[in-house]
């Protein structure tokens, strides 16, 4: 096997991206088998661009690949040398809470969305808080747990639904259970209709 140059495995945004997604599915217990359209499709990145870092990516050891259907499929080198060192890299500076931001921005039925900044090291650890996510109103459950499945390779993500009427219930009454989601250390409100922020001196 030749020496690995650590300096070509970082080169662009895409080659970034593939990186991300190989050693966190790699890591969640995925070793899955990923083929150009449709990470092109995911990563929103160009499929000649996908293709030539896919290609350069296996050069390197890091990834394999067969073909499958007269498709190049690819995933990772369970023996690449770095691997185990790779992936603690990828957890550490992974981010979901653009993604989750990017995901309610089309979602104009809910009511309130408070996300708990805790997930962002959710790969890292489980966290503390009550709830990850706490919505009023409406979603698509099998959507949305699709979507956290996702963004979270697999990590359960703590989160609870209610109706704008049971919520309003719940406050006139001051529900502890209410009170602490509500007032939640680290709560970031990415939607706040009902003003509870105002109401509650946040």
């Amino acid at each position: 096997m030749k020496s690995l140059e650590v300096s070509k495995i970082f080169w662009s945004k895409c080659r970034t991206k593939l990186l991300e997604k190989f050693f966190l599915e790699y890591e969640s217990g995925n070793n899955k088998w990923f083929h150009m359209r449709a990470l092109s499709r995911e990563l929103e990145e160009q499929i000649n661009s996908i293709k030539r870092e896919l290609d350069n990516l296996s050069e390197l050891w890091l990834l394999k690949h067969r073909t499958e259907l007269k498709k190049k499929i690819f995933y990772i080198n369970p023996n690449f040398i770095l691997l185990d060192e790779f992936i603690w890299v990828f957890l550490k500076v992974y981010n979901p809470m653009n993604k989750v931001k990017e995901y309610f921005k089309t979602k104009d039925e809910l009511e309130l969305i408070i996300v708990n900044d805790s997930v962002k090291f959710k790969l890292l650890k489980p966290g503390k808080s009550i709830l990850d996510i706490f919505l009023i109103w409406n979603i698509d459950k099998d959507e949305f747990n699709e979507f956290l499945a996702s963004v979270f390779y697999g990590r359960k993500i703590k989160y609870a639904i209610i109706s704008t009427e049971d919520f309003y219930h719940r406050l006139e009454f001051w529900d502890k259970l209410i009170k602490n989601i509500l007032t939640e250390p680290g709560n970031i409100y990415l939607l706040d209709n009902l003003k509870i922020k105002q109401k509650l001196w946040i």
